[in-house]
């Protein structure tokens, strides 16, 4: 038996509605408080130069280690699956 001591889960009408948006995504992330939600988002870009957006991958924001090879990971799985 587990009992709930915090209450009704809170429903976040606004984190719904980002989730909507095509290329954004939830992910969690270990904080020494708990965690975090994080809204990853992703677009696509022409190149300067015209055509193909020539493979280039921009990181932005303060990522840690392993945040930036979870990126390169997907990276590499989508060229390999596409």
């Amino acid at each position: 038996i587990s009992f709930n001591y915090s209450g009704p889960q809170r429903f976040d009408r606004e984190s719904a509605q980002i989730l909507t948006r095509p290329g954004v995504a939830a992910g969690l992330a270990w904080t020494q408080t708990g965690g975090e939600i994080l809204y990853v988002e992703a677009s696509r870009m022409a190149s300067c130069k015209g055509g193909e957006a020539g493979g280039h991958m921009t990181l932005t924001g303060q990522l840690g280690d392993v945040m930036k090879e979870s990126a390169q990971l997907a990276v590499s799985w989508l060229r390999s699956n596409a």
